[in-house]
């Protein structure tokens, strides 16, 4: 506009217009691009002072064209005043624009650190992650592998009795339940061993006590036969039925001690007994047996019922003072017989009772005054050896009102 107002070319006129068309262009661009609603305070001036200078701009060519010069020179210096605001308000603008990218590169780029911060403390939890899931992957395959060769030291040493080794589905927990299972078998079979030997042990006791009875005990047996045989032929009865007693005790104990007998002739040697003990005492004491048929075929081991009727009679009713009496009962019931030897001698109190139950107290392991040199604990001990089981007898018995043993053995031996 200055060129044409200063030059008065037609050329300028036209250059003139075609600048005023690309202004109004831009103007046009903006306010498209930023909708009214959302124009900031000072884009709408901006806007503003571009409409002012456009028609600032017209009225001073239209004015100069009709030569109203007073007109025209306030249009023109209107205008140039308007285009000093407008570059200023330029500035104010790409400013602010700077200063509003400057914020969005300061966002976008502290977001891009906290990114890269995420992505590193997520590569070092995952890398984490995998230590911790290597380990414990590796722990549970060398685990078992170490409890084995702990386990196979301990087999090694004679150590059967330690914890099971933990069992899995894989091929290391098939190797775990088999040495299981090797060691239970290990351990049972030496057991079974042990409680041989001590069987054994026992019954070579048993044999050499009832030797050591006296110094030719085939001697005597056949000594006592002959005094048998005189005594009948000079009709003493009574004297022949106490030796011919005496002797089937003799020979009884000087049986075959590890081979089991019938009940049958358990009680038949007990009658002995009971023969021998009447003909001593007298009137002062009774003896009954009440046994039932079907019981009398069971095997148990030998020299059973006699030390338990000894052990009766020697603490339980030769100190009693009143008349005496040992009875012998036998039945079956369920799987087992019952076998009860009782008396109604004096009896005894809890702490006995205990202490003649309990292996560990050889205050009853004693056989003093019993003809078979066998005490209470020999035969409770046999018991459990001979039926593999440690729950076979029972005791009942109160101070003054006598004593009752009861053996549950069972039908089928193991």
């Amino acid at each position: 506009m200055d060129a044409f107002l200063n030059r008065q070319l037609t050329s300028d006129l036209e250059q003139y217009t075609n600048s005023r068309e690309e202004l109004v262009t831009v103007k046009n661009l903006l306010m498209e691009r930023f909708e009214s609603d959302h124009i900031h305070f000072s884009l709408r001036n901006y806007l503003n002072m571009i409409d002012s200078l456009l028609e600032e701009c017209d009225q001073a060519i239209e004015a100069f064209l009709e030569d109203d010069l007073e007109v025209y020179s306030a249009k023109q210096k209107e205008a140039f005043m308007l285009v000093g605001f407008i570059q200023d308000q330029t500035l104010t603008l790409l400013n602010d624009d700077l200063s509003m990218f400057q914020t969005y590169y300061d966002a976008l780029n502290k977001r891009n650190n906290d990114m890269q911060y995420t992505l590193l403390f997520m590569s070092i939890a995952i890398f984490s992650l995998g230590l911790l899931i290597s380990y414990f992957f590796s722990h549970s395959m060398t685990k078992p592998i170490y409890e084995l060769t702990r386990t196979a030291r301990e087999v090694a040493i004679g150590k059967l009795d330690g914890p099971k080794l933990t069992e899995s589905n894989d091929e290391i927990g098939f190797l775990s339940q088999s040495f299981n299972k090797m060691r239970t078998d290990l351990s049972y079979f030496v057991k079974q061993i042990k409680e041989k030997s001590e069987q054994d042990k026992l019954l070579k006791e048993m044999e050499l006590k009832s030797l050591q009875s006296q110094i030719n005990p085939h001697f005597l047996f056949n000594t006592l036969n002959t005094i048998s045989k005189c005594a009948l032929l000079e009709g003493s009865d009574k004297v022949y039925k106490l030796i011919n007693s005496i002797s089937k005790l003799l020979r009884y104990n000087l049986g075959v001690m590890d081979k089991p007998v019938t009940l049958l002739e358990e009680i038949n040697v007990v009658k002995e007994y009971f023969y021998i003990q009447k003909t001593r005492f007298e009137e002062r004491v009774d003896f009954k047996v009440d046994v039932d048929d079907d019981c009398l075929l069971m095997k148990i081991p030998i020299l059973t019922l006699q030390p338990l009727v000894e052990n009766a009679f020697i603490h339980g009713i030769e100190p009693y003072e009143q008349r005496g009496l040992i009875e012998i009962e036998g039945y079956k019931e369920g799987e087992f017989i019952v076998l009860k030897i009782k008396d109604n001698g004096i009896g005894m109190d809890e702490q006995t009772s205990k202490s003649l139950l309990d292996q560990s107290n050889d205050r009853f392991s004693k056989s003093n005054g019993h003809s078979t040199g066998l005490g209470v604990k020999n035969v409770i001990r046999r018991l459990e050896l001979f039926y593999q089981s440690d729950d076979l007898i029972n005791l009942q018995s109160e101070v003054g009102k006598g004593t009752i043993i009861e053996l549950r053995l069972p039908l089928q031996v193991k």
